[in-house]
């Protein structure tokens, strides 16, 4: 308030008022001008809608806005492979190891060099849980050979199986010319197939160059060692296979600014999923937990656990959707859920194909209204404030401050209201230490709520040296199930009201 421009522009008024008037008045013995009144000037203001509180709570990104203003939170938790055909057709590493043993027909004799030729074949069986293979593709995969014997230097050998075809189709023959006992080759790209699951017939010719040798028997061991064996695809036969998921994660919904507890009402939760395996999948919840700060655990289903069959489809479909009650913090909270998904659950009937990019994928979808019951939840905001613009001279007799809400939120503030200064970091006064209530509006008509001031002498430089006021709220509903709406808004005004009563001396 400048002093000085009120009173010449009131000064104005009035020897305006006299020079009009001056065959009426003499005005030669008027030395000055008493002045007494009120004015009321705006110091502060601030607006803010609901959806303005999503983005300030950095949560917009998650609510969903119809064009009506209707507000939703919407979450939604995917999990891609929770059940995967790259799992189930990569197998352990093999240790296998073979004696191959035969009597010596030159003991006690020297007989010269010669070349021995060795034959002999072996089955291998690996160990695959849950499958019987009958025909796969080899994706990747090597088969590393040991040989030591007492035969003699080890000179060609060539390998062979009717089990495996290269990518042309042609019988698999390898033939090596090891520079030492050890040698290997590659699976990748080589085509499998077997009359008997999950075997592999290997036959062997071993060429050495002799050497005498008075052992009774003659030997040869082996040592096969199969690593990063995985097919790429696989028909057979599956036996139900489960994979254990843990879901174990926290929420935020309104951070640092809310405390107290929500009940939630006509919560949606849909869960879809997308089984690519070409067979039925079961998916059984036992354990699903909402907790919270002042909330004991509980159960999202009921009752439990809750299970839900996961047809064969390639594109997500919706397998779930019930609409639940329950509590949460503001602030948000912790989600705890243990399940078990199952494919083939069907057994060992039918021969299927499995690759691995066969996936059971699941998302769950959950849509929170906006509709609370709202009880004892803390709300913190601020209003800025010019208190540069007052300028208080001597004639200040008294000083109101004063607040004026007009709100369209159906919730009912209890407010309590502090000055600040932001330059210092400290709180300067306590305007109002207990709540004064702020009314709402439940019949969407707007309500109008003015809470007074004085400042005191005392109080005058506090709040002089202030620039802003902190407003903590408590919010209650009056045990009404409210829905919220983004075009629903508070506004708060703050005048300065200033009585003053003063003389202006005219020369």
């Amino acid at each position: 308030m400048r002093n000085n421009k009120f009173f010449l522009v009131l000064l104005l008024l009035v020897l305006a008022f006299v020079s009009c008037k001056k065959e009426h008045y003499d005005v030669t013995n008027v030395h000055g001008i008493n002045a007494q009144g009120e004015v009321l000037l705006p110091i502060g203001s601030k607006t803010f809608t609901m959806m303005d509180m999503m983005e300030r709570f950095q949560v917009d990104s998650l609510i969903t806005c119809t064009d009506d203003g209707g507000l939703s939170f919407d979450y939604y938790y995917e999990n891609y492979g929770v059940l995967s055909g790259d799992n189930l057709l990569r197998f352990d590493d093999l240790n296998y190891e073979e004696h191959y043993s035969a009597a010596n027909p030159y003991t006690g004799t020297l007989p010269p060099y010669q070349d021995t030729v060795l034959s002999f074949q072996r089955t291998l069986v690996f160990q695959a849980d849950h499958i019987e293979v009958l025909e796969a593709k080899m994706k990747s995969g090597c088969l590393n050979f040991t040989i030591n014997s007492n035969v003699g230097v080890l000179r060609r050998v060539k390998l062979s199986t009717p089990d495996i075809t290269d990518a042309e189709g042609n019988d698999f023959v390898m033939v090596f010319h090891p520079q030492s006992s050890s040698f290997g080759f590659n699976l990748e790209g080589l085509h499998y197939q077997t009359e008997t699951p999950n075997s592999l017939t290997l036959s062997y010719e071993l060429h050495c160059s002799y050497v005498p040798s008075l052992d009774p028997e003659l030997y040869v061991d082996f040592k096969i060692e199969g690593i990063d064996l995985a097919f790429s695809e696989m028909t057979g036969y599956l036996e139900p296979y489960d994979s254990r998921n843990c879901l174990d994660t926290t929420f935020t919904l309104f951070p640092h600014n809310f405390s107290g507890v929500l009940d939630v009402r006509d919560v949606t939760m849909r869960i879809s999923e997308r089984n690519t395996f070409g067979v039925e999948g079961r998916l059984m919840v036992d354990t699903a937990l909402i907790m919270g700060e002042g909330i004991a655990p509980y159960s999202i289903f009921d009752p439990m656990p809750l299970v839900v069959e996961l047809p064969a489809q390639n594109e997500f479909v919706e397998v779930f959707n019930q609409n639940l009650d329950g509590k949460i913090t503001p602030s948000g909270g912790a989600v705890f859920a243990s399940s078990l998904f199952t494919v083939n659950t069907g057994g060992m009937e039918d021969l299927i194909t499995v690759t691995d990019t066969s996936n059971l994928d699941v998302r769950v979808d959950v849509s929170l209204p906006f509709s609370f019951i709202i009880n004892d939840v803390q709300y913190l905001d601020t209003v800025n404030l010019d208190i540069a613009e007052l300028d208080l001279p001597d004639m200040i007799e008294k000083l109101t401050l004063e607040l004026t809400f007009n709100s369209t939120l159906p919730i009912r503030l209890m407010g309590q209201f502090y000055m600040y200064d932001s330059e210092h970091e400290m709180i300067t006064d306590t305007l109002i230490g207990e709540g004064r209530l702020i009314e709402a509006s439940f019949d969407g008509r707007p309500t109008h709520t003015t809470i007074s001031l004085d400042v005191t002498e005392g109080r005058m430089q506090n709040v002089l040296h202030s620039d802003r006021i902190i407003m903590q709220y408590v919010l209650d509903t009056e045990a009404r199930d409210v829905k919220l709406n983004a075009n629903q808004r508070l506004t708060l005004f703050v005048k300065a009201k200033a009585k003053y009563d003063t003389s202006v001396e005219l020369e």
